[in-house]
This record gives structure tokens, sequence and C-alpha cells, in this order.
């Protein structure tokens, strides 16, 4: 064999070699371009099984997988996002706790998400507990008036959770609690 035949032999055994490492199988890319074309875990796996020829329950696997991880990621941005205008935030919060509006409501004026509102509300009623339960003993006490109606008007509570303890205590009184 001549030097330039053993020379294209080692350069075309080389460039299959090159070409076999290169044609090797990129699974993350794959679900990472499955998952911006579906809206969700269940179309990902689709994606994975049709286009990449994937094994249904690995597709399935790699697609919860994936859309744990994106979420994991959205809550990190929010969280990051939110505590950037942490001051900002704490002074929405004193300047909605003097207002005459409820609490929630002026929070979501003042721009904040529903679910920080909703963590924000609960949080501080949790931290006032022993007070609503007397106001609620209080307005039990006054047979004549609609429960929901005196914790709102004598207590000023959101008018939804007053709504909801009564509806919860007329149902353990007629015995359907579970």
């Amino acid at each position: 064999m001549t030097y330039a035949l053993r020379k294209s032999c080692v350069l075309l055994a080389l460039a299959a070699l090159v070409g076999a490492c290169s044609k090797k199988r990129n699974t993350r890319a794959e679900v990472v371009e499955c998952s911006s074309i579906a809206l969700d875990a269940k179309g990902t796996a689709q994606c994975l099984v049709q286009l990449h020829r994937w094994k249904v329950a690995d597709a399935q696997r790699a697609a919860e997988q994936r859309e744990r991880e994106l979420d994991s990621l959205k809550t990190w941005r929010e969280d990051s996002a939110w505590a950037v205008e942490a001051a900002k935030h704490r002074r929405d919060l004193q300047n909605c706790n003097k207002a005459p509006d409820q609490l929630s409501n002026c929070l979501l004026v003042a721009g904040w998400p529903l679910s920080r509102v909703d963590e924000t509300s609960d949080s501080l009623w949790k931290a006032d507990l022993p007070t609503h339960r007397r106001e609620l003993q209080a307005c039990q006490s006054k047979r004549e008036m609609n429960l929901s109606s005196c914790l709102t008007l004598y207590y000023k509570w959101d008018s939804d959770r007053a709504i909801a303890t009564a509806d919860s205590l007329a149902r353990v009184r007629l015995g359907g609690h579970r």
C-alpha cells in the first residue's frame, strides 16, 4: 500500500469515527426541544415518542422531570424578582393595613400577584387566630344576627372568609361535617 493510500484510509477511518461520535443521541436536547413546543408533560412525552422514537415509559419519566425542572425555575425567577422589590412590598403591606378597603383588594390594586396576596392574607390571619376565635364566639352569641354578617360588619372579616366560616359551622350543626 502506498503512503497516499494509507493516508487516505486513515483519514477515512477518522472521518467515520468522528461521524459516528457526532451522531450520538443528545437526549437532553430532545427533551428540551419537545418541552419548548408542548404545553405540558403529556405533550412533551408524546413529542418524544413520535418525533424521537422514545419508549413511552422513558418519555413520560423525562417529560415529568422536565416539567418539575421548569416549575422550579419559574418559582426561583418569581421569588428572585419578588425579593428585589422587598422594600416596596413592605410599604404596600403597611399602607394596605391602614386602608379601609379589604387587605386583599388593596394588595391586588398595588400590583401583587394573587398567589402572594393569598399567602400574605392567610399568614396575617393565622397570626391573629386567638382574636378571630373571640370574634367568632361573640358573633355566635348574637342569635338575632346572621353569623357572616356579624363577622363582616363588626369585626371587618373578609366576606369570603366570613361566609365560609358560617357555612362550615352550619354544616357541623347539621351533622354534615367530614
